[in-house]
């Protein structure tokens, strides 16, 4: 059994130690993870940390990021080549997964681009999280909430890194609990602060730990935040709903599920099936169908089989572009307990011979409702497309079409069921910048909204401002 150590980020800083052991499987060999504990007395550390985020401008936060960025865009940077050796062990993903997720993060996530698009989405004016702006008989401001706990997933890297920014961008301290499933991408992207400024706000106010489930230290840290940010399954966030206070705010990102609409225009032309089928392909590797944008089921105009045959021809080809991870014997009995149980029913059942990924062509929804995931797509031949629309709720998160023309036709009745967004096959995990996630803007939740009354005399001049007629002078260079 292989054993690696990590540390800990408390305030900017590192602590060692090996007292916490996480274990790992892998088709190899099996790997330890040492971490020093988290007990009450860094909890202490925690709530006096730094906390005058507040005084540091928006711009300077985003320059801070975009550093950070540059640095992971090398894929020589020594950080980024130890993330990805040890994420390959602990998350199970494929190097090829991993490498995609990391470019993703420093080529796109972490840009001004992206970071000036989550602000103005949400805030619609960035300036009012740094300065009091004029709104009717008020001025207005956005202020931090203080201190966001986020409880971080495994299933998708970027995740912990966007939550962070929800965080930083809201000028908030961080306490980063990372989940087993991914320890090292917030990690180690939060070590990489110290390659930029080790004495800036960012990195003296993010903290990078881990404890048990229902800990003591666990109930101290909610006991010291003002927010707690829960991504993850229905346990936990039905857990924490239980666990916070009044007053703090909780911001759920819970589990959700994806579908893909074909239309029977793809049929039209052979290379418009071919490329359908890829990008379907695509969407199913992805995460080997952990994250929530990630598609259960294809409801598929008749004929479905000709779809299906295209789609097996494209895993064989994507699966070798992004190979699938590590498999456990749970998932193995689960996927081919799916094809016993969908042959017994007479469906038609598509695979490489191994679990590296499988179609099911199924007569009933109810029939995909025990999903084994793992590239597992099951397939629903439908007359029509509105025939599915019954099976869209509020559970659904992503719905991709096969074209725009569909994609427009059905976007008001599958977003009015209760999906959050809609889009093209191929896109799926994808999510341009200015879109809501899971249906909200959050961080005006994350800011506690201030105003100051304007005095009688603004508002006199105000009102004088305003009846004056408008300047109609030119301006001429004389020199």
């Amino acid at each position: 059994m292989r054993s690696f150590e990590i540390p800990l980020i408390i305030n900017g800083k590192i602590y060692k130690g090996k007292e916490q052991i996480l274990l790992y499987r892998s088709d190899n060999e099996d790997t330890k993870l040492l971490m020093p504990q988290i007990t009450e007395k860094e909890v202490d550390l925690l709530q006096k940390g730094q906390s005058n985020i507040h005084n540091t401008s928006v711009e300077d936060i985003i320059r801070f990021y975009e550093k950070v960025g540059r640095l992971w865009t090398d894929k020589n940077y020594v950080l980024r080549e130890r993330a990805l050796r040890l994420a390959r062990l602990t998350t199970g993903y494929h190097e090829a997964m991993l490498e995609r997720s990391y470019d993703i993060i420093s080529n796109e996530i972490l840009t001004r681009e992206f970071m000036e698009g989550i602000l103005e989405s949400n805030f619609l004016d960035k300036r009012v999280v740094d300065a009091w702006l004029d709104l009717k008989d008020t001025k207005l401001s956005a202020k931090p909430r203080g201190r966001i706990l986020h409880i971080l997933a495994g299933n998708a890297p970027p995740i912990s890194i966007v939550s962070m920014l929800y965080g930083s961008l809201t000028k908030n301290v961080n306490i980063l609990k990372f989940s087993s499933g991914d320890p090292i991408t917030p990690l180690f992207f939060v070590l990489s602060f110290r390659d930029v400024d080790r004495n800036h706000p960012i990195t003296r106010t993010t903290s990078v730990v881990y404890w048990r489930h229902d800990s003591s230290v666990e109930r101290k840290t909610l006991e010291i935040v003002d927010g707690v940010c829960v991504w993850g399954g229905y346990e936990s966030i039905s857990a924490f709903r239980k666990k916070t206070k009044p007053g703090q705010i909780l911001l759920e990102y819970g589990p959700r599920k994806s579908f893909q609409f074909i239309g029977r225009e793809i049929y039209n032309e052979n290379h418009l099936l071919k490329l359908t089928a890829e990008n379907a392909a695509h969407d199913l590797v992805l995460y080997d169908q952990q994250a929530c944008h990630s598609p259960q089921v294809a409801f598929v105009e008749e004929p479905a089989e000709k779809f299906c045959e295209a789609l097996a021809e494209a895993l064989k080809i994507e699966s070798k572009k992004i190979p699938k991870g590590y498999v456990s014997t749970d998932e193995h009995a689960a996927i081919s307990h799916q094809r016993l149980m969908a042959t017994f029913r007479g469906d038609k059942v598509y695979h490489p011979g191994t679990t590296e990924w499988t179609i099911i062509l199924t007569k009933k929804f109810e029939h995909t409702l025990n999903h084994p995931l793992s590239r597992t797509l099951f397939v629903i031949e439908v007359k029509n497309l509105r025939d599915a629309l019954r099976y869209v709720d509020p559970s659904v998160m992503v719905v991709a079409f096969s074209s725009k023309s569909r994609m427009d036709e059905l976007k008001d009745e599958v977003t009015l069921r209760g999906a959050d967004r809609v889009t093209l096959v191929g896109r799926m995990g994808y999510f341009p910048i200015g879109s809501p996630h899971e249906g909200r803007y959050d961080l005006s939740n994350l800011v506690r909204w201030v105003s100051r009354d304007l005095t009688e005399g603004e508002l006199k001049i105000r009102e004088l401002l305003g009846k004056l007629p408008k300047c109609r002078t030119r301006w001429v260079r004389v020199s």
